[in-house]
């Protein structure tokens, strides 16, 4: 049993970096760009490989051009562990494309053409079935077609497996679309839109509560920035805050945070040290000024920086589960 197959999204990214972000408009001078960097996803390939560099035996399945940006990206993921024999090229549409606008605070501005990704269909997952049993947990996104998503979820789930469905970017879904899904993870925006509303407030729990009775999933986790995430695991409220670092990228944290929470549940490690893990690692990724596959953290580092914040607690549960301690 392998542990996390991300069926999803890859893009590839184009960078500039600014002193300020530009308004509408406005044109502002940029710095440090180089067209030949190609290390970092879209949603589904940064999953899978934020978890296969925390250990994880993990997979990817989607559909690139045939194009280099897609066989170098296909390397990329392979040299870092990942499977990527189920991935299907198509011959007539271009692998994925974001274009990111970074300021010196590593906040950004994206743009996105998911090219390729759009071929992804509810038949093809069908033919996946057997790859998605082959894995503890399957991870979703919203980048694919939502057919498709949708169709891999209740997949996983049938099959007695974890689904992690992350709904965003956020596209219209009716009240029944989630029916029975076993996770899903939004953040605040994708939560405040889930419920039709602008203002979340500070009742983060209610509105976890919420989404689960309007939508009738079975748990939530919204993650949170700088508030950290609120986990509803079978009618229990976990919470975990933020580690206090310096951001200086952004890109990519909130797939960090899912795919080592899904590493963690994978490793069976218990949720509320999942929560922290998953928190450790996302603090580490935003904390590196680089592309988010070179910025996501491998096990050893998460595994330091928890112990240097006072978490042992979490380390050491963390170091009792996961596979590359070799305690599994």
């Amino acid at each position: 049993m392998r542990d996390v197959l991300s069926l999803g999204s890859h893009v590839y990214g184009i960078y500039v970096n600014c002193v300020a972000l530009p308004l509408p408009g406005e044109t502002v001078l940029g710095h440090d760009f180089d067209g030949m960097v190609l290390d970092d996803g879209g949603k589904g390939s940064n999953q899978a490989l934020a978890a296969a560099r925390l250990g994880a035996r993990s997979s990817f399945a989607g559909v690139v051009g045939r194009d280099a940006a897609g066989e170098k990206g296909l390397l990329i993921l392979a040299g870092a562990g990942v499977d990527v024999s189920a991935v299907q090229r198509c011959a007539d549409a271009p692998t994925g494309v974001s274009i990111a606008v970074i300021d010196r605070a590593g906040q950004s501005m994206i743009v996105t053409d998911l090219g390729a990704n759009g071929r992804l269909s509810a038949e093809m997952v069908g033919s996946l079935t057997p790859l998605i049993a082959a894995h503890t947990v399957t991870l979703l996104q919203f980048e694919s077609p939502v057919p498709a998503a949708l169709a891999a979820a209740r997949a996983a789930t049938a099959l007695g497996r974890r689904a992690i469905l992350t709904p965003g970017p956020m596209v219209p879904i009716s009240h029944r679309d989630l029916i029975g899904i076993d996770i899903i993870a939004p953040n605040e925006t994708e939560t405040a839109a889930l419920l039709g509303t602008t203002e979340l407030g500070d009742d983060d729990a209610g509105c976890i509560r919420r989404l689960k009775d309007i939508y009738g999933v079975r748990n939530v986790l919204m993650t949170r920035g700088k508030a950290g995430a609120t986990l509803l695991w079978t009618d229990e409220i976990h919470r975990v805050p933020a580690f206090a670092v310096e951001a200086k990228n952004t890109i990519g944290a909130g797939d960090g945070f899912v795919a080592a929470f899904a590493a963690a549940l994978a490793w069976s490690v218990p949720v509320e040290h999942g929560l922290a893990f998953a928190a450790a690692a996302s603090a580490l990724t935003v904390s590196s000024p680089l592309a988010p596959w070179a910025s996501y953290p491998v096990l050893a580092d998460v595994l330091g920086f928890l112990q240097s914040r006072g978490a042992q607690e979490t380390a050491e549960a963390v170091s009792r589960h996961a596979p590359e301690t070799g305690s599994k």
